[in-house]
């Protein structure tokens, strides 16, 4: 009975090393600027985090608002989404 404890202890202790190590092993992320140009007088209205992605809403001083999607990891932008009034 001794024994499988010890095991057990061995193999919880490794299982959370090699969790660890394979973590830092993955590299860093580089911090990065990304210069985003608005319109004048529109106003940043709410920034979300969703998995990898960034998602920011942008309401315009005359116009639609819509929401910039950038890769949380490189900064770049990555697409738009655009609503349409009817």
């Amino acid at each position: 009975m001794g024994i499988m404890i010890v095991v057990g202890l061995f193999v919880v202790v490794y299982t959370i090393a090699s969790r660890a190590i394979d973590k830092s092993s993955q590299g860093t992320v580089r911090p990065w600027t990304t210069i985003v140009d608005l319109a004048e007088g529109a106003k940043l209205n709410g920034i979300t985090a969703g998995g990898s992605r960034l998602f920011i809403k942008v309401d315009p001083k005359n116009g639609v608002s819509h929401v910039l999607v950038f890769d949380a990891e490189t900064g770049k932008k990555i697409g738009e989404l655009k609503f349409q009034p009817r």
